[in-house]
């Protein structure tokens, strides 16, 4: 796979970042980092990371990967935490856990479940995307 093309994906993810930005702060829709609605200095600080990882993939066109990897390893593993810690606060103030109705706890809503998908989604391209170039980076430099 050629560099450019392998690098439209990232690209692609990132300029359509404020497409994300509009539709999360105009129409209340949030997809991109759903797990922040309730912090939203954090979601504001992350937005900022996303633009600023988009202008770096546009300046340094071959560390796309490594920087959609990175950005959305950071997301993936918010998500995660996100959703763990609440069913996990809730389970441990459970007085009978075995017996407990989990069904009353409904804290993953769509949004988030989109969130993650879409994370998942592109570390799992960028993951193999990013061994390659820091494959190549380590040839050329050791």
């Amino acid at each position: 796979m050629s560099s450019g093309v392998g690098n439209f994906v990232p690209k692609l993810y990132y300029t359509i970042t404020p497409v994300f930005i509009l539709l999360d702060y105009i129409w209340h829709i949030n997809v991109r980092v759903a797990i922040l609605d309730s912090e939203p200095l954090y979601k504001g600080l992350y937005y900022g990371f996303c633009i600023f990882c988009g202008v770096l993939v546009y300046i340094i066109p071959k560390c796309s990967a490594i920087v959609a990897f990175f950005e959305s390893g950071i997301i993936f593993a918010m998500t995660v935490l996100g959703i763990f810690i609440p069913y996990a606060r809730a389970i441990s103030q459970m007085d009978d856990v075995l017996n407990a109705d989990i069904q009353t706890i409904s804290i993953v809503s769509p949004p988030q479940v989109v969130n993650l998908v879409l994370a998942v989604g592109i570390a799992f391209y960028t993951f193999r995307r990013s061994v390659d170039e820091l494959a190549n980076i380590r040839e050329r430099y050791l």
